[in-house]
């Protein structure tokens, strides 16, 4: 059965979990779009891999909270690279860090380098495009 609505996985650093909250917040509320967040809807107990990985194929858009903790944790590496591989669209959204940095230290450029990315202070032209997609 299709879906109704356009999905969003947000991946984030644990650090980042308020930022990547009202992130999401924004995008079910403004956008329409449903969304999946390991805070909300990974429960206590459940097996976290399979979740993300059962999750992934079922979203639209995966949005990448790129902070400078986010960045050096590998599972929001993982999950931009089942992103790709599941040929979803990826946004990095850039709050503390610039690309520049991020490739200095992580090779990031080679990954990101042709994405077109929003810093946080951008947002709401993101969210603007996420309602387009919703055509909300």
């Amino acid at each position: 059965m299709p879906r109704k609505n356009y999905r969003v996985f947000v991946s984030h650093g644990w650090a980042d979990r308020w930022v990547a909250e009202q992130i999401a917040r924004r995008l079910h509320r403004d956008c329409g779009c449903e969304i999946f967040i390991d805070v909300f809807d990974v429960a206590k107990g459940d097996e976290f891999e399979a979740r993300i990985f059962d999750e992934l194929p079922m979203c639209d858009e995966l949005a990448a909270l790129l902070t400078p903790w986010s960045a050096q944790r590998n599972w929001l590496w993982v999950e931009m690279g089942a992103a790709r591989l599941a040929g979803l669209r990826i946004v990095p959204i850039l709050y503390g860090l610039t690309l520049a940095e991020i490739d200095k230290d992580l090779g990031g450029k080679t990954f990101l380098g042709g994405k077109n990315m929003v810093d946080i202070n951008d947002l709401e032209s993101y969210l603007a495009e996420a309602a387009k997609r919703t055509k909300r």
